[in-house]
C-alpha cells in the first residue's frame, strides 16, 4: 500500500487535528475563510465525503465531528453560500423554512429557466412541471433500455 499524501502546510495549520487525515487533506482554502471540498460533488455542488464505510455530505459531516450533531429537524445553511464550503463557522442550524427562504438558490430565483414558478419541495425549490418532465423521460428511456435488453437476450437464445 502506498504511503498516504502528506497534508500541505495550511491544512496542518488551520484544520483541526481531531478531524481524519483523510478528511483533512481533502480541504483547500478559499476566499473569505472557506473550506473548500475538492474531491466529488453532487450535481447541485454539495460535496460528499466517506467516513466508517457511510457517505455523507461533506459540510454536514464536517459540522457533526467538529460541533455536534444539530437540533433535530434543523439543516445548516451556508451563510458563505458557497455550496462545497466545509468550514463549520460559515454553517448555521436553521429551519428548513428558514433555509428556503434566504435563498437555497445562489441567485435567489423564483423561477426555473423555462418560465415555471419554483414551489417549495422537501425543503428546497423545485420546478414541479420541469421534474415531472424529467421523470417521465428517464421513465421512457428505462423502458426503451428494457425492450432493447429484451430483444438482444432473445436473438441469443434462437
Amino acid at each position: 500500500m502506498s504511503k498516504p499524501k502528506p497534508l500541505t502546510e495550511w491544512q496542518e495549520r488551520t484544520t483541526p487535528a481531531e478531524l481524519p487525515r483523510h478528511i483533512r487533506r481533502n480541504i483547500a482554502p478559499g476566499e473569505n475563510g472557506c473550506w473548500l471540498w475538492t474531491r466529488s460533488r453532487s450535481r447541485d455542488g454539495y460535496g460528499w465525503a466517506s467516513l466508517n464505510d457511510r457517505t455523507y455530505q461533506a459540510h454536514r459531516l464536517l459540522y457533526v465531528l467538529l460541533k455536534g450533531e444539530p437540533k433535530e429537524g434543523l439543516v445548516l445553511d451556508h451563510l458563505c453560500r458557497v455550496r462545497h464550503c466545509v468550514n463549520p463557522s460559515h454553517l448555521e442550524p436553521v429551519t428548513p423554512r428558514q433555509n428556503l427562504e434566504r435563498g437555497n438558490t445562489p441567485t435567489g430565483a423564483t423561477h426555473c429557466k423555462k418560465g415555471h414558478a419554483l414551489t417549495p419541495y422537501y425543503g428546497q425549490r423545485r420546478c414541479v412541471p420541469c421534474k415531472n418532465d424529467y421523470e417521465s423521460q428517464h421513465r421512457e428511456t428505462k423502458r426503451q433500455y428494457a425492450r432493447d435488453y429484451r430483444a438482444r437476450k432473445k436473438e441469443q437464445i434462437a
